[in-house]
């Protein structure tokens, strides 16, 4: 994952745009701006007022591509893309609240921000660790080693600062700071307590906090839902370097959450785990190759494929409400396709003009890839298939691709020829960009 000098430059002119404008910055542990690792998010707290004039300063970013945009009662999230594919999260938060209850008090942690160095406006020392300890305490969590390293870092002076700070502030009888990095039972005990004694967290306020959750949930659903990806070719065509590729970059770069399939949603076990158990039948379709069924029977077929034409029927559904709906990107290696133009890959004999037709009640996934290449260059890769076979496979999938792109236009039917895997990454990459934006 190539570093985003536009990310970096950004960053740079974001900052320097803020001087006029109060915010606190949350969860900044790095020595410089230029130390910010490339696969962090930016968490500032501002005043709601000043939301439409930082969006604007985003926006005026020279090298920015697309601004995304999701706000929550209580924080915005801006999703900036860059043009050279760099990207980067600003959440700004204008209310420190989880699920309905405030935590902390904003216009407190904005009055005692401090500048550093560089001109940057930090959340206090006593306030930054009662941020980072509550975000994690109240999920449950222990707090990341980084978080740990940067605190007990810290000069004596500020660590005793802290200490008195939230010993007094919570009733706490801790013997050290580093007490509070695991969610221990009676502290966390406290700490609830006192927070839910907190004023904006009672009567009426505690019910215009609740239903304010109960609005977000319901922009989540709407702004937050997923989509999927599938990724077919023929072996040797590269298909699995570029899915691992692509899994790395959404996740690690694009902080998405993906879930990864093989072929189908497998809702229903491997037919084989019927005779072999399901540990050894996925092992043994592990091993073995592909196009080497010996089955000749028609009647075979039929239930052979019903079977799986079940298994996406029924799975699909389950897929849609488990993942989509919660703003998961699936990744398919390999799809219904394969009955329509390698059915043999599956030991299945049977006319494509069956299993093409049945892809009308199919869930569509809205990027769909075929990856294909010369055959001398999957021969170098891969000698599971002759030239002949590589070439009538490959003019396969393309007709079938071909069709389906002017067939279903709601959905993309991309063929690559995958001899590059930097051009072939960033062609999948716009279009993950682009479906997510939609």
């Amino acid at each position: 994952m190539e570093p985003s000098q536009n990310r970096k430059e950004f960053v740079r002119y974001f900052f320097n745009a803020l001087v006029n404008i109060d915010y606190a910055l949350l969860k900044y542990t790095s020595a410089t701006l230029n130390d910010i690792p490339e696969t962090s998010d930016i968490d500032l707290l501002v005043a709601e007022s000043q939301l439409s004039a930082i969006i604007k300063i985003i926006n005026d970013g020279s090298k920015v591509e697309h601004v995304q945009v999701h706000s929550k009662s209580f924080v915005s999230f801006v999703s900036i893309y860059f043009k050279d594919q760099g990207y980067l999260e600003l959440d700004l938060i204008h209310r420190f609240d989880r699920k309905g209850t405030i935590y902390l008090e904003a216009e407190d942690v904005l009055r005692n921000a401090m500048s550093n160095t560089e001109g940057l406006k930090l959340a206090s020392h006593y306030h930054h660790f009662e941020y980072v300890m509550l975000f994690y305490l109240l999920n449950g969590e222990e707090v990341p080693y980084r978080y740990q390293s940067y605190f007990t870092a810290l000069n004596a002076n500020d660590r005793v600062q802290i200490f008195s700070y939230l010993c007094d502030k919570y009733k706490l009888h801790i013997n050290t700071l580093d007490d509070l990095y695991e969610p221990h039972k009676r502290h966390r005990k406290k700490i609830v307590t006192t927070i839910s004694n907190y004023n904006t967290n009672k009567g009426l306020s505690k019910l215009g906090n609740k239903a304010n959750y109960v609005s977000d949930l319901l922009r989540d659903v709407k702004y937050c839902r997923g989509y999927v990806i599938s990724f077919s070719g023929v072996d040797g065509a590269g298909k699995s370097t570029v899915l691992e590729n692509i899994n790395d970059t959404l996740k690690n770069k694009y902080r998405q959450r993906t879930i990864l399939l093989r072929h189908r949603p497998s809702i229903l076990p491997i037919l084989s785990s019927f005779v072999h158990g399901k540990n050894n039948a996925q092992e043994r379709a592990k091993n073995s190759l592909p196009r080497q069924g010996k089955n000749q029977s028609s009647v075979l077929s039929f239930f052979r494929f019903g079977y799986y034409f079940a298994d996406y029927i029924v799975g699909q559904w389950y897929l849609y409400f488990k993942y989509i709906l919660r703003g998961y990107t699936v990744l398919y290696d390999r799809y219904y396709f394969d009955f329509i133009a390698d059915p043999k890959r599956t030991n299945i004999v049977i006319s494509k003009w069956i299993t093409k037709g049945l892809y009308f009640f199919i869930y569509k996934p809205q990027i769909n890839i075929f990856l294909f290449a010369p055959p001398e260059t999957i021969l170098k890769r891969k000698q599971e298939l002759n030239v002949e076979d590589i070439k009538s496979l490959t003019n396969e999938y393309k007709q079938v691709f071909d069709e389906f792109e002017s067939k279903y236009s709601k959905q993309k039917y991309l063929s690559i020829n995958n001899i590059s895997l930097e051009d072939t990454l960033k062609i999948v990459i716009d279009e993950c960009i682009t479906t997510r934006n939609k």
